[in-house]
């Protein structure tokens, strides 16, 4: 006699909505430079591009921390 097919349990894949945040890097950095590109503002001897782009690596690095974090606290960072 054969027994009919169960699906084997296991692991659910996990929702990783976070790795969302991966996207804000390169939308700062590449999609919104030409608007930035025209704004005439300067800070100090700064001009505005190059505080633009300063803000961008610090917002980056805050979101590669956030899905870091996230994945460490569910136990993925090493199993990627």
């Amino acid at each position: 006699m054969s027994r009919p097919l169960t699906p084997v349990a296991g692991p659910t894949p996990r929702r990783r909505w976070h790795w969302l945040l991966l996207a804000v890097p390169p939308v700062w950095c590449i999609g919104v430079i030409p608007l930035v590109n025209r704004v005439d503002y300067v800070l100090g001897s700064i001009p505005f591009l190059l505080v633009w782009m300063t803000l961008g690596v610090l917002i980056g690095s805050a979101a590669l921390a956030g899905v870091y974090l996230v994945d460490r606290s569910r136990g993925d960072a090493d199993r990627v």
